[in-house]
């Protein structure tokens, strides 16, 4: 069992009704799998490495800085991301930042 709660990102921007069935997704997931969750709007400054990469596939989320889903996806994708994380099956890729 990992010592810490594994870090979700979830990749968003304004009027995306996706961005918030996906929050709402994992929202339940959190009730019984704790984790860190960062948002990042990719049309905000912070996110704007990601506008290029993302702007036609969000939302999308990372899990430990590796891409997990985009597009519509629900709570059973993270579910198994998350097992697979808390099993040490779960590594980053080089070439994914």
């Amino acid at each position: 069992m990992p010592l810490r709660l594994p870090r979700l990102t979830l990749f968003t921007g304004p009027n995306c009704s996706l961005c918030q069935v996906a929050k709402e997704e994992l929202a339940k997931v959190r009730v019984t799998r704790p984790f860190n969750l960062q948002t990042v709007d990719i049309h905000s400054e912070d996110g704007k490495k990601w506008r290029t990469k993302y702007a036609w596939f969000i939302p999308v989320l990372h899990l430990e800085d590796k891409e997990v889903a985009k597009g519509r996806w629900d709570q059973t994708v993270v579910k198994e991301a998350l097992q697979a994380w808390e099993d040490g099956k779960w590594e980053k890729k080089e070439d994914e930042t």
